[in-house]
């Protein structure tokens, strides 16, 4: 198995288990252009290699992923926001390489699970979570809307009167109230959390990995019918909203370190 260069993303094989580990920690692994252009490369990777069973996803120093990169989106405001179609095909790049693979992909959650962190989640086959683990929807506290297909995934897992509430509020809640709603598999203690992420990937290395395959095509078929058109039809919104005036305020607002004065404009 040939290891192409990554960035921000480290990648090892151990026991039949491929690790991926979003490593930008100066950031809380922020999803940049090239963390997301390394994920979908070596998620492909894992996909076809017969050395590779299970995946394991996680991220470094204590945070699964906080969400975009705000300097990034700063850089795309300033410049028109022409990076932003480009991007966002990127990212979904990410969401469809966990979706399609051969492997089953584990999230192992922990610290912060935002934004295009806690969509990652969604598209994983299974999650856990510590207890007290941070996530959040935060695109309308930026002024943007949900994306990576996570507007069609969270309703799927917990229905329209729920995903309104997460989204439209943006409120935080933990890996306790993810599990009790069906965001995710299950949560545990923090202390537990590697055993319970380990048990299960050991226990799919041992299994039957075409019937996996198989039921995954199976199940993802209904589940994620009419997901590249959510993905469009985000895309679509998200460009037009980069171009507004409250989206360059809840940016400005962030590095001021202020509470952002919404317009509607």
């Amino acid at each position: 198995m040939v290891i192409p260069e990554l960035k921000y993303v480290d990648f090892e094989c151990r026991d039949q288990i491929g690790w991926i580990t979003m490593n930008h920690p100066e950031k809380m692994n922020a999803l940049t252009f090239e963390m997301a252009e390394s994920l979908t490369k070596i998620l492909n990777l894992c996909s076809d290699s017969e050395e590779v069973r299970v995946i394991i996803l996680r991220g470094a120093n204590g945070n699964f992923c906080g969400g975009g990169d705000i300097k990034g989106m700063k850089a795309k405001v300033e410049h028109g926001c022409t990076e932003t179609r480009p991007g966002l095909r990127n990212n979904n790049e990410v969401i469809l390489s966990i979706i399609n693979n051969a492997k089953p992909v584990v999230a192992w959650l922990e610290g912060a699970v935002a934004g295009g962190g806690l969509s990652i989640a969604l598209a994983c086959d299974f999650s856990y979570a510590e207890l007290g683990a941070k996530f959040v929807f935060a695109f309308v506290n930026i002024g943007f809307i949900p994306d990576m297909g996570s507007s069609l995934m969270l309703q799927r897992n917990v229905g329209a009167a729920k995903a309104k509430e997460l989204m439209l509020l943006g409120n935080r809640f933990t890996g306790e109230e993810a599990a009790r709603w069906g965001i995710i598999t299950g949560a545990v203690e923090a202390a537990d959390l590697e055993e319970t992420v380990k048990k299960t990937a050991v226990k799919l290395a041992a299994g039957p990995s075409l019937a996996y395959e198989r039921c995954k095509r199976l199940l993802n078929r209904g589940l994620y019918q009419g997901l590249e058109d959510a993905m469009e039809n985000e895309g679509e919104y998200q460009y037009q909203l980069c171009k507004t005036a409250d989206h360059a305020e809840a940016v400005r607002a962030f590095f001021e370190k202020r509470r952002p004065e919404f317009k509607g404009i």
